[in-house]
């Protein structure tokens, strides 16, 4: 799989979002995740919660990174990073330890 895509597919199978794994590519696959995360902004904010606790994002984190990207990128973008880069995180170390 590639790169990025692999730890977005984690995500969205974790989570059963079935409209970011039916995308194809890596842009469009992020884009569903972002898209989807922005909608639970707007109206179901404890399954955001529940969704940050599940992958182990703490809600400082996402507040601090949220305060630092203030109107310039929107929330589900930034969320949707914050959950890729901690899922790639622990595949790495699964494979660290792994090998050993």
């Amino acid at each position: 799989m590639e790169k990025m895509n692999y730890p977005i597919s984690l995500i969205a199978d974790k989570l059963q979002i079935d409209e970011v794994l039916s995308k194809r590519s890596n842009q469009e696959k992020f884009e569903a995740l972002a898209d989807y995360l922005d909608g639970l902004i707007q109206s179901d904010f404890n399954r955001l919660l529940n969704i940050l606790y599940r992958i182990d994002v703490s809600e400082e984190k996402v507040k601090r990174a949220l305060a630092e990207n203030q109107n310039k990128v929107p929330a589900g973008q930034v969320i949707a990073k914050l959950l890729i880069e901690r899922e790639t995180e622990k595949i790495k170390l699964r494979v660290k330890y792994s090998k050993e």
